[in-house]
Order: C-alpha cells, then sequence, then structure tokens
C-alpha cells in the first residue's frame, strides 16, 4: 500500500495526505512552494494547512508578514490514530447499550467508485472471511487489472479465508480460478450459459455485498435474516450446478 493511501486509511483525506507527505520533503516552506510541489491550487492548499493545523500534524511557523508551515514527525499520526481508537473503545459500552434498546435494523453502507469499491473488496471481503459468492470475472476485469484481483486472493490467503464461488465461463474466469485453485481457496463452479444476476453477489456471516461493476456502485447490508436468505439462495444454485 502507497504512503499516501495509508495516510487516507488513518482518517486523512487525499488532499491532506499529499500536502502532508510533500512538507514531510520539502522541510519549512510557503504555501506557494507547497502548491506547486503538489499541483493544488494555493486556496485549496491554505484549507488543507488548516485542517492539518486542527489535526496538530503541522505547525505555523511566522516569518514576517507571512507564514510557513512544517510537518511534524509521522509518529504524531500514529499517535494522533491511537487516541481517536482508545476514544472510540471506551464509547463501545455505551453505544452496544444503546443498540441493544431499539429495534435492529437493517445496516446498509453505499460504496462508490473503483478505488472505494477496490478498498471495500481488500479490506472487507478478502480479509479473512468465509465468503459465499456469485460473481461475473469479466465484468471484474473490466475495472480491476488481473494483477489487482490477484492481489486480493493473497490477502485472502494471508488471512485464513476462503470463498466458494460460482462464476461465469469465460477467459477472465479460468485465468482468475488457475490463481485461486493454486492458493488452495475453496470451491468454485460455473453457472449455465447465459445466467446472469447483472450484479455480483456476496455473503459472509450476517452481510449480503451487492456489487455493480458496471455503474461502480457496493450496495451493503448487514442482516441476519436477509444474509440467510441469500445463502439458501447460493446454496439452490449451487446444487444445480455441475
Amino acid at each position: 500500500m502507497l504512503p499516501i493511501q495509508m495516510l487516507e486509511q488513518v482518517g486523512l483525506s487525499q488532499k491532506q495526505a499529499i500536502v502532508y507527505m510533500a512538507l514531510l520533503e520539502l522541510g519549512e516552506s510557503s504555501v506557494l512552494r507547497i502548491a506547486q510541489k503538489t499541483s493544488i491550487k494555493r486556496p485549496t492548499v491554505y484549507v488543507t494547512l488548516e485542517a492539518l493545523l486542527e489535526r496538530g500534524l503541522v505547525e505555523r511557523i511566522p516569518k514576517g508578514g507571512k507564514s510557513a508551515y512544517q510537518a511534524f514527525d509521522p509518529e504524531v499520526v500514529l499517535k494522533s490514530f491511537r487516541e481517536r481508537v482508545d476514544a472510540l473503545d471506551q464509547a463501545i459500552p455505551e453505544l452496544r447499550a444503546m443498540m441493544a434498546g431499539s429495534p435492529r435494523k437493517p445496516r446498509v453502507r453505499v460504496y462508490e467508485g473503483k478505488k472505494s469499491i477496490l478498498r471495500f473488496y481488500e479490506s472487507e471481503i478478502f480479509s479473512g472471511k468465509n465468503i459465499l459468492a456469485l460473481v461475473n470475472i469479466r465484468e471484474l476485469r473490466a475495472i480491476f487489472s488481473r494483477d489487482e484481483l490477484n492481489g486480493m486472493l493473497y490477502i485472502m490467503k494471508a488471512g485464513g479465508g476462503n470463498i466458494r464461488e460460482l462464476t461465469d465461463q469465460s477467459r477472465e474466469a479460468d485465468e482468475y480460478l488457475i490463481e485461486k485453485n493454486r492458493l488452495e481457496l475453496g470451491g468454485s463452479k460455473f453457472l449455465p450459459s447465459g445466467f446472469s444476476l447483472g450484479i455480483d453477489l456476496l455473503m459472509y456471516g450476517d452481510t449480503v455485498a451487492m456489487i455493480s461493476p458496471k455503474n461502480l456502485m457496493a450496495v451493503v447490508i448487514e442482516d441476519r435474516a436477509i444474509s440467510a436468505s441469500q445463502k439458501q439462495f447460493f446454496e439452490f444454485v449451487w446444487k444445480s450446478c455441475a
């Protein structure tokens, strides 16, 4: 994972991560120099620096009538992230009490865009779960490269997960299954010719993920009853396939 992506993982926006990394490289710098380094417009750099100042990741250094900026040590980023995790950990008992006192409703999340969906696949789908899936690998390959798909398999292998899936019959699927089978990540069957849901359907735990490669959108529903019904549908189709 690239440094910018890692900074985004701990809560920085993309522009905040870019400006922070630029300051690490430049040292004490003016807004103009930061803008030139990052190719971000100066007004946006000012706004981004203010956000980084609030987070305590950079400092403002008066220089006559102007100001320069300097990044604090990356250890500060880690400390800030740990403090937020600790704060959330302390709040969990109260949050659980609130959840227990109200009717259980399905939790719905939406991811849009290739970057967001790829991160969802890497951090949740292929991070050690036991997954059931109906997927169209040919359509996935239209947005993800072969290396990106294989990378997801490597993440799953490292996490000890597996995926039992029904997939399309295509050259792209054959390439994908060669690597999946080599890694011994679970059984696979081909869907009948002409069978297509129009979306990819993945089930794990009490969660169902519906992903539309064409529209670059994923809808994730966490609900035990919905997940159970979709798993029954999967098993019915699995038994129907050779």
